[in-house]
């Protein structure tokens, strides 16, 4: 077993997140066969090549990266050629070069409160490699290429849908996978004078996202808590705030919004709160929209005079963009229509 940064390679598995995924014979390799390359150094005095970095991986705004572990294979050397009877150098040392294989990274984009992002794993490629050509007096030795292989990215979307799951109402995204792949060993026969000389196999091992999950729990008021995937969201119905049309705090709404701020404090008095408005899609777009900035901004002013520190806020509109509920019906509309405040360590 391998470590790297809090990534466990398990018999051949990349495992994020506790799920094990297999793929291929992880078993001894059969008596005589070429090991598998190791995620360990190059051979001394070698420098493998460093791959091109994809640029997804630099992190960003909006989105938390995680790095793969690169994987190097080993330099092969390929020892001169002497006559066995004078010593003399029939043909000079070669090597075939180490190499750095990038593994890509795993990349998690932020999502809206109650919903979850998009995750992605990005694809990776195995380069290929050539064992050299060598000529000995008369004799050669041919070349053999060996072809690299590439394994596309796998992506799961976000996910913003409330559905019933069993007892509970929640939201759900699925996992990811991006298979393992291989680059295959190679050999270049040799005879009596000069030896045969191969190149073990090169595999990336699975690597799997797991499916992740925020569970809803009425609180009262209308109010609804959704927890999971380390982050804590409270959604006020928007009919509970504000009368139609209206960004100004309905006297009934202090109480629902009392609820919510007796759990902020209970669960951190530190990181952000995240105050966002939403709507749905009846009506102009826009017009949608900048209520629901408005909505938002209403709600942080509340929360400021009750002694909230305004620089723990933030807040944002989404209008019509991320609904909980299909536009279907008058009941998931009204469930569309909503305040999420989401406390972010």
């Amino acid at each position: 077993m391998r470590t790297w940064a809090g990534l466990t390679v398990l018999a051949g598995v990349l495992v994020l997140g506790g799920t094990v995924s297999c793929s291929g014979d992880t078993g001894p390799a059969a008596p005589g066969s070429a090991p598998e390359a190791s995620p360990s150094g190059p051979s001394p005095g070698t420098e493998p090549a460093a791959p091109a970095a994809d640029p997804r991986c630099e992190p960003g705004p909006g989105r938390t990266v995680e790095e793969l572990p690169d994987l190097t294979v080993r330099a092969v050397e390929l020892p001169a050629v002497t006559d066995p009877e004078t010593g003399t150098e029939l043909a000079p040392a070669a090597e075939v070069p180490a190499q750095v294989v990038d593994a890509g990274c795993v990349i998690r984009y932020d999502a809206p409160g109650g919903c979850l992002g998009a995750v992605e794993v990005t694809a990776a490629t195995i380069p290929p490699t050539v064992i050299p050509s060598t000529r000995v007096e008369d004799r050669e030795y041919a070349a053999v290429p060996v072809p690299g292989d590439t394994r596309p990215g796998a992506r799961a979307e976000q996910v913003c849908r409330v559905r019933r799951d069993g007892d509970v109402m929640a939201t759900t995204r699925d996992g990811v996978v991006r298979e393992g792949f291989s680059r295959d060993g190679a050999a270049r026969p040799g005879d009596d004078l000069v030896p045969t000389v191969r190149i073990p196999p090169v595999r990336l091992p699975d690597v799997d996202v797991d499916p992740e999950r925020l569970e809803r729990t009425e609180i009262g008021g209308g109010v609804g808590r959704m927890e999971g995937n380390g982050t804590t969201s409270w959604v006020a119905p928007a009919a509970v705030l504000f009368d139609t049309d209206e960004a100004t705090l309905r006297p009934e709404a202090v109480a629902a919004l009392r609820t919510i701020l007796a759990q902020v404090r209970a669960a951190s008095r530190g990181g952000t709160l995240l105050v966002e408005g939403h709507t749905d899609d009846r009506g102009d777009a826009a017009y949608g929209q900048r209520l629901s900035e408005r909505r938002a901004r209403a709600v942080a002013a509340w929360l400021v005079g009750e002694g909230v520190d305004r620089q723990r806020l933030r807040t944002r509109g989404w209008g019509e963009r991320r609904p909980a509920y299909p536009n279907d019906s008058d009941a998931h509309r009204q469930g569309n229509r909503r305040v999420v405040l989401t406390l972010r360590p």
